[in-house]
């Protein structure tokens, strides 16, 4: 029986236009400019491992100067984010089913990357605001995805058995995350990753479009 739904937002409910590649370089030569290590890191090198090298690599005598780092690269996220934002738009299904949801009485929150200012903007623009008791941006939580601690701690605001809760995700990020929280997850094949692929990487289900997510959750 299915409790909770919490959602990922970009790529997932919204279009997602980011350059991710792209920020992660600057991000990369802001954290080399910064006198930190960068070896073994790329483009494709997820932004929170990013964050992960650099806080390996400081004292605890000295996290301030990782704190500004940090700062520094959720300023970096939050400018191409909020461009992005202008341009954001609902996926298919993805009202239908979040109303679906909602008038059978599923909980809803979302978790995100995406920062506060970000991931308000764009939950505006598609109209999908009001359905989701809460929001979870990388503003309220420990670390980001693919680490699990945002989905623990919504998880836990949600208040019901880890499973009941599933997490909905278009990426392999969101499955990792899902399966060290303890959640189900079910992936949405919106682009980026082929349904082929998030079944290898361990999705509960995987889906096309969100149109299916009520079908598939039971309800």
């Amino acid at each position: 029986m299915v409790a909770a739904v919490i959602l990922d937002l970009d790529g997932t409910l919204v279009t997602f236009t980011f350059d991710v590649r792209g920020t992660r370089q600057i991000i990369i030569a802001e954290m080399k400019r910064r006198g930190f290590d960068t070896t073994g890191l790329d483009q494709t090198t997820p932004t929170q491992r990013i964050l992960d090298s650099a806080k390996g690599q400081v004292p605890p005598r000295t996290e301030p100067e990782y704190a500004e780092f940090k700062n520094s690269v959720y300023s970096i996220l939050d400018k191409f984010e909020l461009v992005g934002a202008q341009s954001t738009s609902p996926l298919p299904g993805a009202v239908d089913a979040v109303r679906s949801l909602k008038s059978r009485g599923v909980r809803m929150a979302i978790l995100t990357n995406s920062g506060r200012k970000a991931a308000s903007e764009s939950l505006r623009k598609a109209g999908l605001e009001g359905f989701f008791e809460f929001v979870l941006t990388r503003d309220d939580t420990e670390a980001m995805k693919p680490r699990p601690e945002g989905l623990v701690r919504a998880s836990s605001m949600l208040a019901v058995p880890a499973d009941s809760v599933y997490y909905v995700g278009d990426s392999p990020y969101d499955i990792i995350a899902a399966k060290q929280a303890g959640v189900r997850v079910v992936s949405v094949a919106t682009g980026n990753y082929t349904m082929e692929r998030l079944r290898a990487d361990g999705a509960d289900y995987v889906i096309p479009t969100l149109s299916d997510l009520p079908r598939v959750l039971g309800v």
